[in-house]
Protein backbone atom coordinates (compact mmCIF):
# COMPACT_ATOMS: atom_id res chain seq x y z
CA UNK A 1 0.00 0.00 0.00
CA UNK A 2 2.40 2.33 0.73
CA UNK A 3 4.45 1.51 -2.32
CA UNK A 4 1.18 1.67 -4.57
CA UNK A 5 0.72 5.66 -3.03
CA UNK A 6 3.75 7.35 -1.78
CA UNK A 7 6.74 5.13 -3.37
CA UNK A 8 7.89 3.67 -0.07
CA UNK A 9 8.88 0.08 -0.19
CA UNK A 10 8.34 -0.47 3.79
CA UNK A 11 6.92 1.26 6.67
CA UNK A 12 10.25 1.84 8.39
CA UNK A 13 11.48 4.21 5.21
CA UNK A 14 7.64 5.84 5.54
CA UNK A 15 8.45 6.35 9.23
CA UNK A 16 11.90 8.24 8.71
CA UNK A 17 10.93 10.28 5.82
CA UNK A 18 7.92 11.18 8.28
CA UNK A 19 10.35 12.40 10.94
CA UNK A 20 12.61 14.23 8.60
CA UNK A 21 9.60 16.62 7.78
CA UNK A 22 8.70 17.01 11.45
CA UNK A 23 12.33 17.89 12.44
CA UNK A 24 12.28 20.51 8.91
CA UNK A 25 8.95 21.87 9.95
CA UNK A 26 10.36 22.58 13.83
CA UNK A 27 13.73 23.84 12.37
CA UNK A 28 11.92 26.09 9.90
CA UNK A 29 9.55 27.61 12.25
CA UNK A 30 12.08 28.16 15.11
CA UNK A 31 15.62 29.50 12.78
CA UNK A 32 13.95 30.16 9.09
CA UNK A 33 16.40 28.33 7.72
CA UNK A 34 15.55 26.08 4.48
CA UNK A 35 13.98 22.49 5.64
CA UNK A 36 16.04 20.69 3.55
CA UNK A 37 18.86 21.62 5.96
CA UNK A 38 17.11 19.55 8.80
CA UNK A 39 14.89 17.10 7.19
CA UNK A 40 17.21 15.70 4.79
CA UNK A 41 20.06 14.50 6.60
CA UNK A 42 17.53 12.18 8.25
CA UNK A 43 15.71 11.37 5.32
CA UNK A 44 18.67 10.64 3.45
CA UNK A 45 18.85 7.60 5.68
CA UNK A 46 16.27 5.43 3.46
CA UNK A 47 16.06 7.39 0.34
CA UNK A 48 18.34 8.85 -2.09
CA UNK A 49 19.42 11.97 -1.87
CA UNK A 50 17.83 13.52 -4.96
CA UNK A 51 13.91 12.21 -4.12
CA UNK A 52 14.60 13.19 -0.15
CA UNK A 53 15.43 17.02 -2.08
CA UNK A 54 12.09 16.71 -3.82
CA UNK A 55 10.05 15.54 -0.68
CA UNK A 56 10.50 19.29 0.02
CA UNK A 57 8.31 20.72 -2.92
CA UNK A 58 4.84 21.24 -1.40
CA UNK A 59 6.52 22.53 1.99
CA UNK A 60 9.12 24.93 0.42
CA UNK A 61 6.19 26.42 -1.09
CA UNK A 62 3.68 26.43 1.72
CA UNK A 63 5.84 27.10 4.48
CA UNK A 64 8.06 29.65 3.06
CA UNK A 65 4.58 31.79 1.33
CA UNK A 66 3.80 31.23 5.32
CA UNK A 67 6.74 33.46 6.43
CA UNK A 68 7.51 35.67 3.88
CA UNK A 69 4.56 37.43 4.51
CA UNK A 70 5.54 37.82 8.52
CA UNK A 71 4.88 41.62 8.74
CA UNK A 72 3.63 42.25 5.45
CA UNK A 73 6.62 43.13 3.89
CA UNK A 74 6.92 41.40 0.69
CA UNK A 75 6.65 44.18 -1.29
CA UNK A 76 10.03 45.92 0.40
CA UNK A 77 11.76 43.09 0.23
CA UNK A 78 10.95 42.14 -3.82
CA UNK A 79 12.42 45.89 -4.50
CA UNK A 80 15.35 45.43 -2.05
CA UNK A 81 16.77 41.90 -3.58
CA UNK A 82 15.19 42.34 -6.84
CA UNK A 83 18.35 41.99 -8.68
CA UNK A 84 19.80 38.83 -6.49
CA UNK A 85 16.23 37.36 -7.02
CA UNK A 86 16.00 37.04 -10.48
CA UNK A 87 19.87 36.20 -11.33
CA UNK A 88 19.36 33.14 -9.15
CA UNK A 89 16.11 32.17 -10.65
CA UNK A 90 17.72 32.70 -13.76
CA UNK A 91 20.62 30.25 -13.14
CA UNK A 92 19.28 27.68 -11.05
CA UNK A 93 17.39 26.00 -14.18
CA UNK A 94 20.90 25.57 -15.95
CA UNK A 95 23.17 24.74 -13.22
CA UNK A 96 20.42 22.17 -11.39
CA UNK A 97 20.97 19.79 -14.50
CA UNK A 98 24.39 19.01 -12.69
CA UNK A 99 22.44 17.34 -9.55
CA UNK A 100 20.64 14.38 -11.53
CA UNK A 101 23.58 12.77 -12.39
CA UNK A 102 25.96 12.32 -9.46
CA UNK A 103 26.02 9.60 -6.86
CA UNK A 104 24.55 10.09 -2.97
CA UNK A 105 27.67 10.27 -1.20
CA UNK A 106 29.19 13.28 -3.29
CA UNK A 107 25.54 14.78 -2.88
CA UNK A 108 26.23 14.24 0.29
CA UNK A 109 29.87 15.29 0.93
CA UNK A 110 28.93 18.62 -0.95
CA UNK A 111 25.90 19.10 1.28
CA UNK A 112 27.55 19.33 4.25
CA UNK A 113 30.36 20.87 3.34
CA UNK A 114 29.01 24.11 2.19
CA UNK A 115 26.89 23.49 5.52
CA UNK A 116 30.02 23.76 7.74
CA UNK A 117 31.92 26.14 5.58
CA UNK A 118 29.47 28.91 5.48
CA UNK A 119 28.72 27.95 9.34
CA UNK A 120 32.55 28.41 10.12
CA UNK A 121 32.82 31.50 7.83
CA UNK A 122 30.80 33.65 10.36
CA UNK A 123 31.32 31.62 13.53
CA UNK A 124 34.68 32.74 14.01
CA UNK A 125 36.60 36.15 13.39
CA UNK A 126 36.17 36.78 9.14
CA UNK A 127 32.52 37.86 9.52
CA UNK A 128 31.50 40.52 7.55
CA UNK A 129 29.46 43.36 7.48
CA UNK A 130 27.25 44.80 3.69
CA UNK A 131 27.24 48.16 3.61
CA UNK A 132 23.91 49.52 1.68
CA UNK A 133 26.18 50.88 -0.48
CA UNK A 134 28.48 47.33 -1.57
CA UNK A 135 24.44 45.86 -1.06
CA UNK A 136 23.69 46.98 -4.62
CA UNK A 137 26.33 45.34 -6.64
CA UNK A 138 26.95 42.21 -4.22
CA UNK A 139 22.94 41.36 -4.69
CA UNK A 140 23.41 40.22 -8.20
CA UNK A 141 26.50 38.28 -7.45
CA UNK A 142 24.91 36.69 -4.63
CA UNK A 143 22.17 35.74 -6.65
CA UNK A 144 24.36 34.17 -9.22
CA UNK A 145 26.27 32.35 -6.65
CA UNK A 146 23.47 30.58 -4.74
CA UNK A 147 21.96 29.69 -8.29
CA UNK A 148 25.46 28.18 -9.19
CA UNK A 149 25.43 26.08 -5.41
CA UNK A 150 21.93 24.61 -6.27
CA UNK A 151 23.68 22.80 -9.54
CA UNK A 152 26.00 21.09 -7.18
CA UNK A 153 23.91 20.52 -4.05
CA UNK A 154 20.25 21.50 -4.80
CA UNK A 155 20.84 24.06 -2.04
CA UNK A 156 20.75 27.95 -2.30
CA UNK A 157 20.52 28.09 1.43
CA UNK A 158 24.02 28.87 2.92
CA UNK A 159 25.10 32.02 0.59
CA UNK A 160 21.93 33.85 1.16
CA UNK A 161 21.62 33.19 4.89
CA UNK A 162 25.14 34.34 5.52
CA UNK A 163 24.52 37.28 3.33
CA UNK A 164 21.37 37.83 5.28
CA UNK A 165 23.23 37.95 8.65
CA UNK A 166 25.76 40.05 7.30
CA UNK A 167 23.08 42.82 6.65
CA UNK A 168 22.40 42.59 10.18
CA UNK A 169 18.62 42.32 9.59
CA UNK A 170 16.39 41.62 12.93
CA UNK A 171 15.75 38.28 13.14
CA UNK A 172 11.72 38.41 11.82
CA UNK A 173 12.73 40.03 9.37
CA UNK A 174 15.43 37.70 8.59
CA UNK A 175 13.10 35.06 8.37
CA UNK A 176 10.92 36.60 6.03
CA UNK A 177 13.40 37.55 3.51
CA UNK A 178 14.72 34.44 3.22
CA UNK A 179 11.55 32.83 3.11
CA UNK A 180 11.13 34.82 -0.13
CA UNK A 181 14.13 34.14 -1.67
CA UNK A 182 13.92 30.30 -1.07
CA UNK A 183 9.87 30.60 -2.32
CA UNK A 184 11.13 32.04 -5.80
CA UNK A 185 14.07 30.14 -5.52
CA UNK A 186 12.21 26.67 -5.43
CA UNK A 187 10.45 27.46 -8.69
CA UNK A 188 13.41 26.67 -10.63
CA UNK A 189 14.82 24.06 -9.00
CA UNK A 190 11.81 21.81 -8.38
CA UNK A 191 10.76 22.93 -11.73
CA UNK A 192 14.26 21.57 -12.94
CA UNK A 193 13.76 18.41 -11.05
CA UNK A 194 10.33 17.93 -12.60
CA UNK A 195 11.96 18.44 -16.18
CA UNK A 196 14.45 15.46 -14.80
CA UNK A 197 11.71 13.16 -13.70
CA UNK A 198 12.56 12.98 -9.94
CA UNK A 199 9.86 15.12 -8.89
CA UNK A 200 6.80 12.38 -9.64
CA UNK A 201 3.42 12.43 -8.91
CA UNK A 202 4.49 9.92 -6.08
CA UNK A 203 7.17 12.20 -3.88
CA UNK A 204 4.48 15.03 -4.68
CA UNK A 205 1.59 12.90 -2.58
CA UNK A 206 3.96 12.17 0.06
CA UNK A 207 5.39 15.76 0.10
CA UNK A 208 1.93 17.10 0.64
CA UNK A 209 1.10 14.95 3.55
CA UNK A 210 4.87 16.81 4.77
CA UNK A 211 3.47 19.85 4.40
CA UNK A 212 0.73 19.54 6.73
CA UNK A 213 3.26 17.93 9.49
CA UNK A 214 5.58 20.83 8.54
CA UNK A 215 2.40 23.63 8.87
CA UNK A 216 1.81 22.81 12.13
CA UNK A 217 5.24 22.15 13.62
CA UNK A 218 6.30 25.73 12.11
CA UNK A 219 4.17 27.42 14.61
CA UNK A 220 5.58 25.70 17.30
CA UNK A 221 8.72 26.93 16.32
CA UNK A 222 7.80 30.42 16.50
CA UNK A 223 6.80 30.26 19.65
CA UNK A 224 9.72 29.07 20.83
CA UNK A 225 12.03 31.84 18.66
CA UNK A 226 9.60 34.57 20.01
CA UNK A 227 11.36 33.66 23.13
CA UNK A 228 15.33 33.65 22.07
CA UNK A 229 17.12 36.83 22.27
CA UNK A 230 18.78 38.34 19.14
CA UNK A 231 22.54 37.06 19.99
CA UNK A 232 21.70 33.56 20.96
CA UNK A 233 19.64 33.23 18.07
CA UNK A 234 22.35 34.21 15.61
CA UNK A 235 24.77 31.45 17.64
CA UNK A 236 22.03 29.10 17.59
CA UNK A 237 21.81 29.35 13.41
CA UNK A 238 25.46 28.90 13.04
CA UNK A 239 26.01 25.87 15.78
CA UNK A 240 23.07 23.88 14.00
CA UNK A 241 24.77 24.65 10.32
CA UNK A 242 28.11 23.60 11.64
CA UNK A 243 26.40 20.32 13.21
CA UNK A 244 24.63 19.01 10.05
CA UNK A 245 27.56 19.88 8.13
CA UNK A 246 30.14 17.84 9.32
CA UNK A 247 27.34 15.04 10.07
CA UNK A 248 26.29 15.11 6.23
CA UNK A 249 30.44 15.35 4.90
CA UNK A 250 31.19 12.37 7.04
CA UNK A 251 28.37 10.39 6.15
CA UNK A 252 29.59 11.10 2.41
CA UNK A 253 33.64 9.89 3.34
CA UNK A 254 32.37 6.96 4.65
Amino acid sequence: MLSDIFGFDSVSTALIVLAGFFAAGLAKGTFGLGMPFFGMPVMTAAIPFQTALAMFVVPNFTANFQQMLMGGRVKVYLRRFGWLLATMMATVPFSVQMIVGVDQETCLLVFGVLAAVFAAAQMFPISFTVTPEQERWLSPLMGLFSGLLAGLSGLYGPPLIVYLMALKLPKDDFVAALSLMYFLGSIALYGALAFAQILTLKVVAASAVGAVIIGVMVYFGQFIRARIAEDRYRKLILVMLMAIGVEMAWRGLS
